[in-house]
């Protein structure tokens, strides 16, 4: 880990209670760093790209696991579960990616040099919207690069709390090494793995309000669960990996997440967005 003690002072910098927080518990949560008014503005683009007014390839748009098998009817936005890899087409997003509120405190935990490796941006609508399973996104990301620590954030667009499937998160499981994953039963087998060895006794709700931002380690066991409200919970996730990672070589690249510079002056690899490439979204959607 490092300090950034030679770097110049950054407004946004990790605390000492933060840090402490981050080495016992694997996470630690901000409060008011987004305002209404710029969340308003990432979740009018989001909705714009489900309504095809934005441009966005169709295969990064996932429906909702129960509205997709036919379990449920449910159109425009309340039928969706997530787009994904938001960062490289999106400009406004990028930019949120990159903005020092999230960047600033990462720097002290990865060093200057930062890639993003994922951008997702999910819907969790009223009554229908399902949660994740027991999960360490650090065994995704293992398959992609040889790095001992990756950063996630995680900021609320709407209110998260139990009623609308806020996350839960078991402190301290970022010491447990990297847990087996296994295939997960139901709807969303497809999508998820779960780890089964973690016990729902040892989660912690993390209700936050909008615009408040949860830093967690990727290697934290987390979840969240269903929205058995009325309300959305949409929240905009961001993981961060450092520059200097080496990447795993692979025979096929299809599936590998894109990564995209970020922010300091060396890195790994470059990859600038791909605005020009996105295809439109058809009317039917």
């Amino acid at each position: 880990m490092s300090t950034g003690t030679s770097q110049p002072k950054r407004q946004f910098a990790i605390t000492p209670d933060e840090l402490s927080s981050w080495e016992e518990s694997g996470y630690f949560v901000r409060y008011g760093v987004f305002i209404e008014k710029e969340n308003d503005a990432l979740r009018q683009i989001a909705d714009d790209i489900v309504d095809g007014k934005r441009l966005f390839p169709t295969e990064n748009i996932n429906q909702n696991a129960l509205v997709r098998d036919g379990k449920v009817d449910a159109s425009g936005i309340n039928a969706i579960h997530k787009i994904h890899h938001v960062s490289c087409y999106i400009p406004e997003f990028l930019a949120r990616v990159r903005d020092s509120r999230l960047t600033d405190p990462i720097v002290d935990l990865l060093g200057p040099n930062l890639l993003g490796l994922n951008n997702l941006y999910i819907w969790k609508a009223p009554k229908i919207g399902l949660g994740f399973p027991w999960h360490q996104d650090k065994w995704y990301f293992n398959h992609q690069y040889k790095t001992e620590m990756t950063v996630g954030t995680w900021t609320a667009i709407d209110a998260a709390d139990k009623e609308n499937g806020c996350l839960y998160v078991i402190p301290g499981s970022h010491k447990y090494g990297i847990l087996t994953h296994e295939d997960l039963e139901g709807s969303q087998q497809a999508e998820f793995k779960i780890a089964r060895d973690a016990k729902d006794e040892d989660g912690v709700a993390v209700e936050v309000p909008p615009g408040a931002v949860v830093w967690f380690n990727n290697q934290l066991l987390h979840k969240s669960t269903d929205n058995h409200s009325l309300r959305f919970r949409r929240c905009n996730v961001a993981h961060y990996i450092s520059g200097d990672a080496e990447r795993i070589p692979k025979k096929h690249t299809k599936n590998m997440r894109p990564v995209m510079w970020v922010r300091g002056g060396t890195y790994s690899e470059k990859m600038e967005p791909v605005y020009q490439d996105v295809l439109p979204i058809p009317e039917s959607n």
